[in-house]
């Protein structure tokens, strides 16, 4: 069996709606998004996959719905929507008229960029907690990448590094 990973580097906020202790609170981290292949089999190239192809179809667009977000569940974004467009309005306010910040739409494997006063927020269908984002990394790149010869390994997610490292994986079910 061949495994091959690769991985990227993101800087987000988020919510973790519910939480009894400091993740009720917003904030952010360096994130790593992570994602093994597998394959029993090299490619007539010698490769499981091109490590371009995984950054291309997985771990870019990850990058651009994401860069310096604020990740939030899609029933927690829904009841403050009004309180975000009004606290986007005031934070972008001090924005330098001559480099304003692109407001693209992304949606990804259902997620989506949303702008409330003009503010990115990455809206999820579910809390973004590292557990989930991980199965969501796993869907999204078996979607993208998985073929006959091809599996997702894991989906893996850093949502800390330094001091310690403190990591989510999502396996899907064994193929065999």
């Amino acid at each position: 069996m061949f495994v091959i990973h690769r991985s990227i580097d993101v800087d987000f906020a988020h919510h973790v709606r519910g939480h009894a202790g400091g993740c009720i609170n917003v904030h952010g981290h360096t994130w790593k998004f992570e994602v093994g292949l597998r394959a029993h089999h090299l490619d007539e190239r010698g490769f499981v996959t091109d490590f371009g192809d995984l950054q291309r179809r997985v771990l870019d667009p990850i990058h651009d719905l994401l860069d310096h977000s604020l990740a939030l569940g899609r029933q927690t974004y829904e009841e403050a929507e009004p309180a975000l467009c009004e606290l986007g309005q005031r934070l972008l306010s001090s924005r330098s008229e001559c480099s304003p910040v692109a407001a693209t739409p992304i949606t990804l494997a259902g997620a989506e960029t949303r702008f409330p006063g003009g503010m990115k927020v990455a809206v999820f269908p579910f809390a973004p907690t590292s557990e989930r984002l991980a199965q969501w990394l796993h869907q999204l790149a078996t979607g993208e990448l998985a073929d006959g010869r091809v599996g997702v390994a894991y989906g893996r997610i850093y949502e800390t590094l330094h001091p310690v490292e403190s990591i989510a994986e999502y396996r899907g079910p064994d193929p065999g």
